[in-house]
């Protein structure tokens, strides 16, 4: 009979267990797992940070993808990370694997592609490395980031049973182009941090695994309203619906790469409050039965499935 090291081992398992063999994070930082790490949190200038490795094939496709916009995304994904926890980006850093059979123009448009959007983001490019091999390109960006005075980054741990879930637009089909082309929630990120929400994760993997998550960092568990999720639904993923045979609310819940915030707030929330926000409510978190779709007793449990490496 199998045993459990027999079955195979994807990504998460790797980061859980790495996660064990770091050291308690300094008071005050993040614990390891969120999506900004603190380093010397309670030093002078407070900085938190986010790394994303992008590579063609895998978060782009450069035979199809224009290289400025793939320099944008290199660093938007980690804009993205920045609204998770309500933080404001400060500077980023480059670094960059180049494939030798890359032109010259096509390294220079992706580097301009990136600083357009550090410009408009208030993330100016302040160093880092190039490279280059005979394998396809790979790209690191890292971003510094800080809270905003009077707040504390959200983080993923922080939410409570009965609090209600949001989301801050419509999910699903985002393969069909607005992997590329999505704006990162920055300043709604600011804006929850405020308000404030009770934990927050952006959507990068799928809604439904990255639900999970936040479910795993706080001890709860999660119910989502099918009907609500429904209204979520972005008309791509009705059009790859069509295409894979799918149901559309399952790309919707799978597919990711939306970079939309999952947010929790408290059930005192005033609706309205929400409505200024752009926030939809399409769940509520529970005490405990992991994350479940349905109304009242008729629920069925909804899978860890979202994107993963080595799978």
């Amino acid at each position: 009979m199998p045993t459990e090291s027999d079955q195979p081992r994807g990504e998460r398992a790797l980061v859980a267990d790495i996660r064990r063999l770091l050291r308690t994070p300094a008071p005050g930082g993040p614990p390891p797992g969120d999506d900004l790490a603190a380093i010397c949190p309670d030093g002078p200038e407070d900085l938190l940070w986010s790394a994303d490795l992008l590579m063609d094939g895998v978060d782009f496709d450069s035979r199809i993808h224009d290289w400025a916009g793939i320099g944008a995304k290199a660093l938007k994904v980690n804009l993205s990370d920045c609204a998770a926890c309500g933080t404001r980006p400060v500077s980023c850093l480059l670094s960059l694997s180049l494939c030798n059979d890359l032109d010259y123009e096509s390294a220079t448009r992706l580097v301009q592609g990136l600083v357009e959007v550090a410009g408009r983001y208030d993330c100016p490019l302040m160093g880092g490395d190039t490279n280059s091999w005979d394998q396809p390109t790979a790209i690191n960006v890292t971003v510094a980031a800080r809270p905003v005075p009077g707040t504390r980054p959200v983080l993923r741990r922080g939410a409570r049973p009965g609090d209600l879930v949001c989301l801050s637009g419509p999910v699903g089909g985002s393969l069909l182009g607005r992997h590329l082309t999505f704006e990162p929630r920055v300043a709604l990120g600011l804006d929850l941090a405020r308000l404030p929400a009770t934990a927050m994760i952006d959507v990068s993997d799928g809604v439904a695994i990255d639900l999970w998550h936040l479910c795993d960092e706080s001890g709860c568990g999660a119910v989502i309203d099918p009907d609500a999720i429904d209204r979520l639904v972005h008309p791509d993923a009705h059009r790859r619906a069509a295409g894979t045979g799918w149901p559309a609310r399952d790309h919707a819940l799978y597919d990711g790469e939306d970079f939309e915030l999952i947010a929790t707030v408290d059930p005192a929330t005033p609706p309205t409050r929400l409505a200024e926000l752009g926030l939809q409510v399409f769940g509520r978190m529970t005490a405990t039965g992991g994350v479940v779709i349905g109304h009242g007793a008729a629920v069925q449990p909804v899978p860890r499935r979202g994107w993963e490496h080595f799978t």
